[in-house]
């Protein structure tokens, strides 16, 4: 509120967010009547300029989790996503065709996120939480060369106070984490590609961790068309002995998606996989694990209807997943009756085998962590602004 009244302090001021409700009646069969409800993400983001280099921006978010930064937090109770600031020096030097910026506050600093298919994110390296920075403090700089063509960035976070996190152990206070890496945006040249290359190293961890993904997106008229993915592969840091074997690969994991719209219907496919012994253990999970495919079709610009399954395969299907192919099913109604508003209504089956069992690629398509735990009637209201 206090931000919301200052605004017209400031010569420039964009608030803008996300708010995400589920619900889902899971069918217990010890009570009928079971309901279950979070709000998945609460969002607020604010942009503030000042003066004539630099910016604020501020994200209030409530997951319903654990607070980011101050701990934990009930739900309900908002806390500081991010708070940073951002300097374009490259605009305060006046340097043509040269861009230089620090953002230096509160805040993950991962990777670019330019690779985005199906609900279950199986294609997208953010699924698996890395190479994700999530400290209390950090800083990032980022470059800019040939007209936005090439993007070299290097970040750097720390853990200043030790709490605990989200599986109930608590982070050793000067821990570090870095990542270096670079992206190329051959849209500068006129071709529709995205490429990103980087590798990733944090003090408590015993790997070295290399990344790269890959966006080709097309667009003709009323028609789009996309195709990316991405490969991760770890080794063993210097000082470190992997876990099994004499090779320092600790293995890799990988993912890949197509998708295509046209004249209000779309179809994503989205596949992973993963190898090496060594990282994996017994489990070795097979070279294709997952796949996701999900659709929709708007029948009216406010009315549609979708649908998704997500398979499992392999090692993964054995060892993870329960031995069941099917992990879950779900269909539903779409409307949206203003820009920014959507309203979802429909059944999801998750089998109670899988959601005990999740891995590393389990993801529900609209309600994401909520039916991994229940499936059943849901009810998704979605805002945008």
């Amino acid at each position: 509120m206090v931000l919301v009244l200052a605004a017209p302090l400031f010569a420039d001021v964009s608030i803008f967010g996300e708010l995400d409700y589920y619900m889902v009646n899971g069918f217990d069969s010890d009570n009928a009547k079971s309901f279950e409800d979070k709000w998945d993400k609460g969002e607020v983001d604010f942009k503030i300029g000042v003066g004539d280099y630099s910016q604020v921006r501020i994200e209030l978010e409530e997951d319903g989790e654990w607070g980011k930064h101050t701990g934990t937090s009930p739900e309900g109770t908002p806390s500081f996503n991010y708070f940073r600031v951002i300097t374009d020096w490259g605009k305060f030097f006046g340097l043509d065709g040269i861009g230089i910026k620090t953002d230096i506050g509160l805040d993950s600093y991962c990777t670019f996120d330019n690779v985005d298919f199906t609900g279950f994110n199986y294609e997208n390296a953010d699924n698996f939480g890395n190479p994700e920075l999530d400290k209390d403090f950090g800083f990032k700089l980022s470059l800019s060369f040939v007209d936005g063509l090439v993007q070299p960035y290097y970040a750097m976070n720390f853990d200043t106070v030790a709490e605990e996190n989200n599986v109930g152990k608590a982070t050793p206070d000067g821990e570090w984490q870095f990542i270096v890496g670079s992206g190329f945006d051959f849209n500068a040249v006129g071709v529709p590609l995205w490429l990103e290359a980087y590798f990733m190293k944090g003090s408590a961890e015993d790997a070295n961790q290399f990344g790269i993904e890959a966006m080709y997106d097309l667009a003709i008229g009323d028609m789009n068309f996309k195709v990316g993915g991405f490969y991760e592969n770890a080794t063993c840091a210097m000082g470190y002995e992997c876990d099994k074997g004499d090779s320092d690969d600790r293995g890799g994991w990988y993912g890949f998606g197509v998708g295509f719209e046209a004249f209000g219907a779309a179809i994503n496919v989205s596949a992973a996989g993963a190898h090496g012994e060594d990282a994996w253990g017994e489990d070795n999970y097979s070279v294709f694990s997952v796949l996701g495919i999900d659709a929709e079709y708007f029948f009216l610009d406010w009315l549609g209807v979708n649908a998704g399954v997500g398979l499992a395969f392999g090692d993964y299907k054995e060892n993870v997943a329960g031995d069941k192919a099917l992990q879950s099913f779900e269909a539903g109604v779409i409307v949206k009756p203003d820009k920014g508003v959507c309203y979802k209504l429909g059944y999801i089956y998750c089998d109670e085998d899988v959601s005990a069992n999740k891995g590393y690629f389990f993801r529900t398509l609209n309600t994401k962590k909520l039916t991994a735990e229940k499936g059943g009637l849901y009810f998704v209201t979605k805002i945008d602004f």
